[in-house]
């Protein structure tokens, strides 16, 4: 009976002793969290292993995390994976529609993202840019004859017009010389033309007798205008002209009118043609409605597609610049120590309770064969 009391004693004294060992072992893994000192001299195994071995810990945290788990392949493999891409597409689906719905206008939308006076800087931005582009033509064309600078099939095709603008003017000459007014006209220049005269215009008017002067001329300049060699003079003329004008330098061309005034009127046009005020006074739904379906249908799932081929294809470039294991460090090193002991014990606690409860098992067990080795040899 007696043998029997001191094996089960020594069962339970080897569990106790196993337990509290592997117990007071892993509290040791974090406590105490700060060395103690007995005098000047710090007791051995303080502070515990992970609040002494925090730098260390964080270090390797940090190039695990880097090397082996948040790798560049890992997230072009994800950023690539058809499922993920198709959430990604139904998120934005679904984040899109209220936006393209909205009554808001372009102005009020883009203040929400802090672009304040868009209206404004698009007109300057326009204005910016024909006065850049008209800056660059300017430079380029200054030297250059007009001949040179036009298309040649601009050139053949206002040369082919010459007649038709002969006929236009000869049309409106003989139009203006027939009616009541061209009448008049050559009144006034014949009265001009003898109270020049003085004596001899009252004589020239008493050959003439009841016949006016511009009864006699008007007949003679609409003959003028209507016969065949007119046109063919004003062919010539006009050909002439065209020729001079295509030898023109662009230089000379500059000189005879401003190009500022003309370019400030060529941008007022421009604008007025734009209208950039009823643009941005218009409401988000009313500018995107005809086009809301093909953005949802078309113009999201292409941008996500081809989105995340280009992320994908930067990643490597990405994950250096972010650098990802200091990143990791910086943050596992401002934790508490209370903080890391809650996350490891979260991860592992009941793991830890099995040490705990193996060590008493196998202090029992140890118990137990000393026992009986005791009980073997007395």
């Amino acid at each position: 009976m007696n043998f029997f009391l001191l094996l089960l004693f020594m069962i339970v004294i080897g569990a106790v002793i196993g337990a509290v060992t592997n117990s007071i072992a892993i509290r040791m893994l974090f406590h105490p969290y700060r060395p103690l000192y007995i005098g000047k001299w710090q007791l051995p195994f303080t502070p515990g292993l992970i609040p002494k071995r925090r730098g260390e810990l964080a270090e390797q945290l940090g190039k695990m995390v880097a090397e082996y788990l948040l790798t560049p392949e890992s997230i072009e493999r994800k950023l690539s994976h058809p499922d993920f891409q198709k959430d990604i597409v139904s998120l934005l689906q679904q984040e899109a529609k209220p936006f393209l719905a909205s009554d808001k206008t372009l102005s009020e939308v883009l203040e929400k993202v802090n672009v304040h006076g868009a209206e404004q800087k698009a007109e300057q931005w326009v204005e910016q840019w024909i006065d850049k582009k008209y800056r660059s033509m300017k430079d380029f064309y200054i030297d250059q004859t007009v001949g040179e600078s036009l298309p040649v099939e601009w050139i053949d095709k206002i040369e082919g017009k010459i007649p038709e603008v002969s006929d236009y003017i000869i049309h409106k000459g003989v139009d203006y010389f027939s009616s009541l007014e061209g009448r008049q006209r050559i009144k006034k220049m014949t009265d001009d033309f003898l109270s020049e005269w003085g004596k001899l215009g009252s004589m020239l008017q008493m050959i003439l007798g009841n016949t006016t002067l511009e009864d006699k001329i008007q007949p003679e300049i609409l003959k003028f205008l209507n016969s065949p060699g007119t046109k063919e003079l004003m062919d010539t003329l006009l050909k002439n002209e065209w020729g001079k004008i295509l030898n023109w330098k662009w230089s000379y061309v500059l000189t005879q009118f401003s190009d500022e005034k003309a370019l400030e009127k060529g941008k007022a046009l421009v604008l007025r043609q734009l209208n950039l005020h009823a643009l941005f006074g218009r409401s988000v739904s009313d500018l995107i409605q005809p086009f809301e379906e093909r953005i949802i249908d078309e113009v999201i799932p292409t941008l996500v597609q081809k989105g995340g081929h280009f992320v994908a294809t930067r990643i490597p470039l990405m994950m250096e610049k972010l650098h990802i294991a200091d990143i990791v460090r910086e943050q596992v090193e401002t934790f508490s120590l209370e903080l890391l002991e809650e996350m490891v014990l979260e991860i592992s606690r009941r793991e830890l309770k099995m040490i705990t409860f193996l060590g008493g098992l196998l202090g029992g067990v140890i118990g137990l064969l000393q026992g009986v080795i005791v009980g073997l040899f007395t």
